[in-house]
């Protein structure tokens, strides 16, 4: 119960600093709500992956049904997705998580003596 409440502490504090901060950002808040948060080693990365993967997604399909185009397909058939969209949205979703996680990770870390 508490990861899902750090996941969604996560999310709230990451979308409100993507709409102000460039991309990077989100990712040092993350690194600093694990800091301040006092996040267990163990699962931070996780919980970090998860917040990050669900508003990079989000996000991917917000600004999709906002703004619609041609740019995801165009892009799924750049990469070896087959044309795919849902691919890339999860694909971006991993990326995402990765990094959100990364940072997460990084500052529960720095808790740790």
């Amino acid at each position: 119960m508490k990861h899902l409440i750090y996941s969604l502490i996560l999310v709230v504090i990451g979308a409100l600093v993507g709409i102000y901060l460039p991309w990077y950002a989100m990712g040092v808040a993350f690194g600093l709500l694990a800091f301040v948060l006092n996040m267990p080693l163990k699962s931070s990365f996780l919980t970090g992956f998860i917040a990050g993967f669900v508003l990079w997604v989000v996000a991917a399909l917000w600004l999709d049904l906002q703004h619609p185009s041609t740019l995801p397909s165009r892009m799924a058939q750049v990469f070896p997705l087959k044309g795919n969209v849902f691919a890339l949205f999860v694909l971006t979703g991993v990326l995402g998580g990765l990094f959100s996680g990364i940072w997460t990770w990084a500052g529960a870390r720095l808790r740790q003596k």
